[in-house]
């Protein structure tokens, strides 16, 4: 087993009393590696490249009852000379411009994507073509893909504030594209005979960027519905937004938040993550969330080349702002490598079922080099990612609070609190931010506990002689509050597991990775990024060698050591590595 710099012992509070240790064990459970395997370098097969145009169909709005006509147009990329079956994934991308002039992608409004190709003047804004790094690579490894051109749907879904922003619209147009290359599969037409039997169909997977990530949710739903659903497997949202509150459920899911995101600022994904972490108690797939500190909304698609930073944001703040000399923003390339990174090792392994690939989704392995920015080998605090194990891999001490949770938590042990300045729950208020005083914005849905702290401070949950032995990690959500300058250089706090018999470990929170970092930017209100999000803290119990951990008594959190601070947290649980 290897062990990484980041997880070594720690050392034990002076206060602990005569039974503690420090933690010393190897934290590696069952064999994880330290850096995740890289999907970026190219396959065996050579891509090959189909479109396709399949008439057109009626979409509908929700809210409103409208309907429109759209174009069941796209373009497929699949392994040349290679037989099948082949996994099945689906792209779709986002509201942008379906015209563009050649003074740099200004919106031309058509009424229909049937845009007159004059360019330099006016050209198409073909964004469906936009993923094509991707879909190559994943080709060139063994999987068909299509990507769907969703700008009929651009020019009639109006503002989020009237109707559904296309939500329905978009999955009706994911699940007829899946229709069609069903009947493909089994008995060809449409130029694509020489795809009868090719596409493996029991393992299909989506991803969609901004309102195409609603649209991947809404589809979920939409082909649960169905007498003959599609076998949807993964989906993957990227910086989507969540205006109809989709709730995720019976797929593996993973949602990316830009925290330079200009164009849905307000990290909608991390929404559509809170909702579905506990929307079906029985639920077989894992949940995740991604916050990639300098990625922005529009270069993941290699048309989107404007910068969307400025539609919020101003160009001098100090972590996203394009002027500022302290900036931490990923150019296109880097966006696109990160982008490339957890899409396609997503789908290798929930879609393609390619071991290799688990590492980084335990969130215990870090990202390759070919996913950090420039020229770095390693780039610890660049992303962080939350867990939400499935329901049979989870064991909930505390999950998301309500004024209960301040004295008894989920396994009905009593909760304690002494020496806080200041402690209590607060639901954030998802669009707007609001809801949590400590720090305005928080992007969340979820109910959080709060805990403010001058002095040393101790947060308490009994766990009644708890048998975790079947287990490999605690874990919780944190966030850092922005609002509280003690914050400024980051914060630890101590974990300490004690058994029944009074022995006890204790572990740095600092030393289990960076999601303890204060929040970077400018004030958002004033156009800056500064924002809480909460992110995922791992520990694995293989730490804390020395507890029994078949009879715990108690989880302390013990804060104050050397600095005051304010954090945000939930989900706090014991977890398993097993995925899928």
């Amino acid at each position: 087993m290897k062990a990484w710099p980041w997880l070594l012992a720690t050392t034990v509070l002076a206060a602990c009393n005569d039974n503690s240790t420090s933690a010393t064990a190897d934290p590696t459970p069952q064999d994880v590696p330290a850096v995740a395997a890289d999907p970026a370098p190219l396959g065996p097969y050579e891509p090959q490249t189909q479109d396709y145009d399949f008439g057109r169909i009626s979409v509908s709005d929700e809210q409103t009852g409208d309907s429109y006509e759209t174009d069941v147009h796209g373009y497929l990329v699949y392994p040349s000379a290679a037989q099948g079956p082949f996994p099945l994934i689906l792209f779709q991308h986002g509201r942008h411009q379906t015209c563009e002039t050649g003074l740099g992608q200004l919106p031309v409004p058509v009424g229909d994507d049937n845009c007159p190709d004059l360019a330099p003047i006016i050209s198409p804004a073909n964004s469906y073509l936009g993923y094509d790094y991707l879909a190559r690579n994943l080709a060139s490894h063994g999987y068909a893909v299509l990507s769907i051109d969703t700008n009929d749907v651009n020019d009639n879904d109006g503002s989020a504030s009237a109707g559904d922003a296309g939500a329905l619209a978009r999955a009706t147009l994911i699940l007829e594209h899946l229709d069609a290359f069903r009947e493909i599969n089994a008995n060809g037409g449409e130029g694509f005979d020489h795809l009868i039997g090719q596409l493996d169909l029991s393992r299909i997977g989506l991803m969609g960027h901004s309102r195409g990530g609603e649209g991947v949710a809404k589809a979920i739903t939409l082909n649960a519905q169905r007498e003959q659903p599609h076998n949807l497997e993964a989906v993957f949202a990227l910086a989507p937004t969540d205006y109809n509150t989709q709730v995720v459920q019976g797929v593996a899911y993973a949602t990316l938040l830009p925290y330079c995101d200009g164009d849905v600022e307000n990290l909608m994904g991390a929404f559509a993550f809170d909702h579905a972490r506990y929307a079906d108690a029985q639920d077989a797939w894992p949940k995740f969330q991604i916050l990639a500190m300098g990625a922005n909304h529009n270069y993941f698609n290699t048309v989107w080349t404007s910068d969307d930073w400025t539609i919020h944001g101003s160009s001098s703040d100090s972590h996203c702002g394009t002027s500022s000399a302290t900036h931490a923003r990923d150019s296109e390339e880097d966006q696109r490598a990160l982008g490339l990174f957890f899409m396609a090792s997503f789908f290798r392994y929930f879609i393609g079922q390619e071991s290799d690939f688990a590492a980084y989704w335990t969130g215990l392995s870090k990202v390759p080099p070919s996913a950090c920015p420039g020229e770095l080998e390693d780039c610890p605090g660049r992303y962080h990612l939350s867990v939400q194990p499935a329901a049979v891999d989870r064991l909930l001490i505390n999950a998301t609070p309500d004024e209960q949770a301040l004295s008894i938590n989920a396994l009905g042990g009593a909760v304690s609190f002494d020496g806080f300045a200041s402690f209590g729950v607060c639901q954030a208020g998802g669009a707007s931010g609001e809801g949590c005083e400590v720090a305005d914005p928080t992007f969340s849905s979820a109910s959080q506990l709060y805990l403010s702290w001058t002095s040393p401070a101790l947060y308490r949950t009994a766990l009644n002689g708890l048998d975790v032995r079947d287990y490999t990690l605690l874990s919780l959500r944190v966030g850092l509050s922005h609002g509280d300058t003690a914050n400024a250089d980051g914060q630890d706090f101590l974990i300490a597991l004690i058994d029944t018999a009074g022995q006890e470990v204790v572990v740095h929170a600092a030393d289990l990775g960076a999601a303890l970092f204060d929040p970077p930017g400018d004030a958002f209100d004033a156009g800056g990024s500064e924002k809480t999000t909460l992110n995922g803290l791992l520990a694995p119990l293989s730490l804390f060698e020395g507890v029994d951990l078949g009879a715990l008594a108690a989880l302390e959190l013990r804060f104050g050591q050397s600095s005051a601070g304010t954090l945000q947290i939930n989900d706090v649980m014991f977890s398993k590595l097993a995925l899928k």
